[in-house]
């Protein structure tokens, strides 16, 4: 009899399952000794991905039914429903849904297992986690997490510094707690990119790719210090649904300076998968400039294509993923100076970048492919 592998995440849209959300449970279900299911809201008119890159997964829709306090009525009713039938619950982030949903399944099944994804920022490890600024709730909130921590079969974080953290804030954790970083689906880039064009192939273009313009993401910073660097022969070209207010900004700034019309891109977003890893293909380096970032996939998905990476010290997976900094460099958050000077550096460095593209292609496929990714797991839930 298979096991049942069941991620709970109400409101995973369809771009989840190519993220951990779906690809953690995509991974595990091409495992023969495996059911894996996700459990959501429909947030998305269609689930495409569940043909290509998610085709080891099914979904449970539920119905939204209101909260009762802080959770999801309808999550709590499906595992009442459900829970006798999942032999590991998956779920994310040390928050207090996760916390009651996780008691809620042990109670209804005290032989299943808890698997929690931390997907957490470092700095949040160094202090107290706050679930509620009144003291006495605060209070209660942590003698749950306590009882929850008692009940995990496993809990993953994604690079080794936050291993450590956990080890040290949650001594009771130590045997349980394991590194597995987030991946990409090497098998499906590969069947359609079986060839990553060389240094000559490729176009002087740095490339980003996420929400253009969110708060959190800071491409004003990226947008600023490619127009402050000496960069004559290069592009930037930013993928992702853009904010009306960024949109605005770059028009502004078109108007002043029209030579840019030439050298900067906003595509707009794409949900092609195909031809988004084609810009990937195309480009030589790969910058993300937002404040924080607990891993940043899509540092994965631009490795693979040989992209030479640049990030902020805000992100907690850069070392890691970066193998100490031999495939990127970062900048201090908010430093537009500091990330023109980097770029214009890295862009008159011909050989750098040429010989990262085979080696960065060969990091992911050491560590970063979600079918290796995954074993650690899989060693601790069989």
């Amino acid at each position: 009899m298979k096991t049942n592998f069941v991620t709970i995440f109400p409101y995973t849209e369809n771009v989840h399952l190519i993220k951990d959300v779906g690809q953690v449970a995509n991974a595990v279900g091409k495992n023969k000794e495996f059911n894996a299911k996700l459990v959501c809201y429909k947030n998305s008119k269609e689930y495409t991905l569940l043909a290509s890159e998610c085709s080891h997964l099914t979904i449970d829709f539920i119905e939204p039914q209101g909260k009762t306090l802080f959770l999801e009525k309808a999550v709590l009713n499906y595992l009442k429903q459900h829970a006798q039938n999942i032999d590991v619950l998956h779920l994310f982030h040390l928050t207090k849904e996760s916390v009651y949903y996780g008691l809620h399944y042990k109670k209804l099944n005290p032989k299943g297992k808890i698997y929690l994804k931390m997907d957490v920022v470092n700095e949040m490890l160094k202090s107290e986690i706050v679930y509620s600024k009144k003291k006495i709730f605060q209070w209660f909130h942590q003698r749950k997490v306590k009882q929850f921590l008692k009940q995990l079969t496993a809990i993953s974080a994604e690079n080794p510094t936050a291993i450590e953290l956990i080890k040290t804030k949650f001594p009771e954790l130590t045997n349980n707690v394991f590194l597995m970083p987030n991946g990409i689906n090497c098998q499906f880039a590969a069947a359609n990119f079986p060839i990553i064009k060389t240094y000559q192939e490729k176009e002087n273009i740095i490339l980003s790719v996420g929400r253009i313009g969110a708060p959190d993401k800071n491409y004003v910073l990226l947008l600023e210090a490619f127009m402050q660097a000496n960069l004559p022969n290069w592009k930037l070209i930013l993928v992702g649904e853009v904010t009306p207010e960024f949109q605005q900004l770059v028009d502004g700034w078109m108007v002043h300076h029209p030579k840019l019309k030439d050298k900067i891109e906003l595509t707009g977003s794409i949900t092609d998968r195909k031809k988004l890893y084609e810009y990937y293909n195309r480009s030589k380096i790969f910058c993300l400039s937002s404040p924080k970032e607990s891993f940043g996939i899509a540092f994965i998905e631009a490795l693979y294509f040989g992209n030479y990476l640049v990030g902020t010290t805000g992100m907690s997976s850069f070392e890691y993923i970066s193998n100490n900094f031999k495939h990127g460099e970062v900048v201090v958050p908010n430093d537009t100076k500091k990330l023109s000077k980097v770029l214009e550096k890295i862009t008159t460095n011909e050989l750098l970048i040429e010989k990262n593209i085979s080696a960065a292609h060969q990091r992911v496929l050491d560590y970063f492919c979600w079918d290796k990714v995954i074993e650690p797991l899989l060693k601790r839930i069989s």
